[in-house]
């Protein structure tokens, strides 16, 4: 009995000891935040700016003040080169001759204001669509800077001749040559507009019988030459044109002819190349549609 009543009194000396400690360890009573006044928070001034200077009201800007727009006939930055200016666009329409048979041809000139162009010449023949050649690439103070020439059937390139300027090489898809890129080097429709613009540019007694051009020209199945065209004496009927015939380049060489008018700029409005009865051709201006 005498230790159950000692164990009875120290149990309750323990809970009643703990008490003070558990009020000790009440929380203090709640504030209520939202009525105390907001912190003071500095604020950093920025510096002060100066005023803007006042700008002089717009005005339109007098054509010798305007940049440079990209042109046809841009003067060249070499100072000896001929400034060579390029026809504006438009669609030629030319009778076709060709194997003894008569038929009809278009040039379709499309040079663009950022400086590319296509070149393309359509035939025809009867009902009979012939290949088409198809020139892309760049116009400049230098003339046109072919960088892809196409013959074409049915709408799909068949041969190609690659112009690649920033290598400075020639490349075709029917043969594995490939050449150096001549400067001003042409491919077999080009040719034509270049020789024009060449043409144009020289002094008027170069273009007197005797007068000489020469142009580089890249054919389809790898060559890469030289062509030279002479001025010659005109014929019967072809007052008011410039007659040009080409160098022969060997013994079975067909030939290439070429008359320019200088009524209109010195465009094409005939050519011929080798025999129009047998395997070559020949094309004469009948209309023109800019």
């Amino acid at each position: 009995m005498l230790a159950l009543a000692v164990s009875l009194l120290a149990h309750a000396a323990l809970l009643g000891g703990g008490r003070p400690r558990e009020d000790a360890a009440k929380p203090a009573k709640a504030v209520n935040v939202a009525l105390l006044p907001p912190p003071t928070v500095p604020v950093v001034l920025p510096e002060p700016t100066p005023p803007a200077l006042p700008q002089p009201a717009a005005r339109s800007m007098r054509p010798s003040e305007r940049p440079p727009s990209p042109a046809i006939d841009a003067p060249s930055t070499a100072p000896d080169a001929p400034l060579l200016r390029l026809a504006a666009p438009a669609a030629w329409h030319y009778r076709l001759r060709q194997g003894g048979q008569d038929g009809e041809a278009v040039l379709d000139w499309r040079p663009e204001a950022d400086g590319r162009y296509s070149l393309r010449l359509t035939r025809r023949i009867g009902d009979r669509t012939l290949p088409a050649l198809e020139s892309l690439g760049r116009t400049g103070s230098a003339g046109l800077a072919p960088e892809r020439f196409a013959l074409q059937r049915g709408g799909q390139d068949r041969q190609a001749v690659n112009f690649d300027g920033a290598r400075g090489r020639v490349s075709f898809s029917a043969s594995p040559a490939q050449h150096d890129l001549p400067d001003g080097a042409q491919d077999r429709l080009s040719w034509w507009l270049q020789l024009a613009a060449l043409v144009q540019a020289s002094k008027a007694q170069a273009t007197a019988p005797g007068g000489r051009w020469r142009v580089w020209v890249a054919g389809l199945r790898g060559e890469l030459r030289e062509w030279t065209f002479e001025a010659v004496a005109a014929e019967p009927g072809e007052a008011g044109t410039l007659h040009l015939r080409r160098q022969l380049l060997g013994p079975h060489d067909p030939g290439v002819e070429l008359w320019l008018d200088p009524q209109r700029g010195y465009w094409p409005v005939r050519l011929r190349q080798g025999d129009p009865e047998t395997r070559g051709y020949e094309i004469a201006l009948v209309d023109v549609n800019s």
